[in-house]
Parts: structure tokens; C-alpha cells; sequence
């Protein structure tokens, strides 16, 4: 496969929000697994707005193992910016605009863009990640909504992106060619789907966890179980996006589009001493990644 080819592909970009590499690594994926195999990588964020920002420029998290396969041919890179330093790895798309999505709506790409964390609400004046898009759509808590348990420690269903699979697909699918991006909070605290509802101990622990986080304190130290618990599920909110995301590539795979899976960064759980994310640990800096084409 020429690597022109992969320059004129429909794209979906998706990040899992906070998911960690050794959660992936237990979880069941088919509808992932399918586009290749699951790779441990480097972020070069530490959090959701500087690891999207090198994203959107071309820099995906780097497979630890230096490159992957994709279509057949061994690549350094998915995209490379023609503006950055020059680099000897092989990509498969080089591009010159300022960002990806400059780049795909320069050449009449219809480009999409949807998220879930707070990062990408519009609606808070100092977010610029959603300005980069000429069309996004925001599904996370509102603007300006009160750090309390109640608003935070809560269920989700409509408020996670790939809720949304079917109308961000049809939207796609409207356009001669698309370039779709999806910010997926599912694997974010509070980490609940519908394949992970609250109980009273995930409650209570995640409430302990939320502390932990907003006071950058490690004690008192969540107990390995409340720690196994919570692993649990962010686990079983990667499954329920992996089962999200089946039913938006059964929709799109007859447009063939490149599709590239990863974390933004990972989250500690006391490991180091620390919970959450936002410093260098490996727990944080060590993410999934998967790239691979969809196929009718």
C-alpha cells in the first residue's frame, strides 16, 4: 500500500481519556484488537491539554518498540508536520498545515469533532482545543457546574461521546470525505458507563480518589482494594467504548478510513506516591495505542 494511499483516507482519531496501558492490556476488546495489535506507548502529555495539543500537530504517543505496521508497511509515524524538525522515520501522511485539521479541511475534508472532558467544553472562555474544529460538539458537564460530589461522583449514559456513535457516523457520512475526532471520557473519573454503574463502595471510593486528586495528597491512601475496585472500572468503561466504537466502524467501514486509537495520558494510583495525573510517572506516560484501516 503506497503511502499516498493513506494520505487520501476518511480519518478517525480517538482518544481514551485517562486509560492506562495495563488496563487495556486486561480488558476484552474485540472491535480494537481488530484494527491491530495493542501497543504500549509514550505520551508526550502528561495531561489532557498538552498531550492534545501535540496530537493535533502530528505527534501521536510513540510505541516503546520505535514503529508499527500499518497496511502492510513499517512506519516511524502515522503524520509528520512539515513544519517540524526533520525527522529520518518514515510516515504515513506528511502535512504542512499548523494542525491536522487544517491540514484535512484545506483539502475539503469535512472535519468533525466531539469530546467529553472538560477541556473541550466551549463554553469555558480559556478552552482553545474546541476552537481548532469548524464543527464540534460537546457532551460533558456544564459550564461553570460545581465541583460537589453530587455533580461529580455520578452515573453517565448520554454524557459520554461514543453515546453518540450513531449521529457523529451519520454526520461522517454526509460528506464526500470526513476527518472525525472523538475525545471519549468514559475511561475518565468517575470512570462510569452503563458497563460500570455506581455502587455505594465505588461511591465512597471514588469520592476518596476525587480528594486525592484536587489536594495532590497521598494520604490517606486509597487500600489496594478501593484501588482494584477502581481499575475495575475503568477497565469494563474501555470495554463498553470498545463495544461504542464497534458500532461506529460497522457504520464507516465501507469508506475504508485510517483509524487511529489512543490514551492522552495515563493515571497513578498511589504508585509513586501520587494520585491522578499531570506529573511523570510511568502509570501516566504509558499509553494504548492501536492503528490500523477499517475494511468493509
Amino acid at each position: 500500500m503506497p503511502a499516498a494511499d493513506l494520505a487520501e483516507r476518511d480519518v478517525v482519531l480517538v482518544t481514551l481519556d485517562s486509560c492506562r496501558y495495563d488496563v487495556a492490556t486486561r480488558a476484552s476488546l474485540p472491535h480494537l484488537s481488530a484494527l491491530g495489535p495493542l501497543l504500549e506507548a509514550e505520551t508526550p502529555g502528561t495531561y489532557t491539554f498538552p498531550a492534545h495539543s501535540a496530537l493535533f500537530n502530528g505527534f501521536l504517543p510513540q510505541p516503546v518498540n520505535a514503529g508499527f505496521v500499518l497496511g502492510h508497511h513499517r512506519l516511524g509515524a502515522v503524520w509528520r508536520s512539515g513544519a517540524a524538525r526533520p525527522a529520518t522515520r518514515p510516515a504515513g501522511v506528511q502535512f504542512t498545515g499548523t494542525t491536522l485539521m487544517e491540514h484535512y479541511a484545506d483539502r475539503g475534508y469535512r472535519v468533525i469533532g466531539a469530546g467529553g472532558v472538560t477541556f473541550f467544553n466551549p463554553g469555558e472562555p480559556g478552552n482553545s482545543l474546541p476552537r481548532l474544529f469548524p464543527e464540534f460538539h460537546y457532551v460533558g458537564r456544564p459550564a461553570q457546574q460545581p465541583l460537589t460530589r453530587a455533580g461529580r461522583v455520578v452515573d453517565r449514559d448520554e454524557a459520554l461521546t461514543l453515546a453518540h456513535a450513531g449521529f457523529l457516523a451519520q454526520r461522517c457520512l454526509e460528506a464526500d470525505r470526513f476527518f472525525l475526532f472523538i475525545n471519549c471520557p468514559s475511561t475518565h473519573i468517575p470512570y462510569t458507563t452503563p458497563n460500570s454503574p455506581l455502587t455505594p463502595s465505588t461511591g465512597e471510593a471514588l469520592e476518596r480518589l476525587y480528594r486525592l486528586h484536587d489536594t495532590k495528597s497521598a494520604h490517606p491512601p486509597l487500600a489496594p482494594d478501593a484501588v482494584e475496585e477502581l481499575l475495575g472500572m475503568q477497565r469494563r468503561g474501555l470495554e463498553w467504548a470498545d463495544e461504542q466504537l464497534g458500532l461506529l466502524f460497522r457504520r464507516l467501514a465501507h469508506r475504508q478510513p485510517l483509524v487511529v486509537v489512543c490514551a492522552d495520558h495515563g493515571e497513578e494510583f498511589g504508585e509513586g506516591g501520587r494520585y491522578g495525573h499531570g506529573h511523570p510517572h510511568p502509570t501516566v506516560t504509558t499509553v494504548p495505542l492501536w492503528c490500523g484501516l477499517l475494511s468493509p
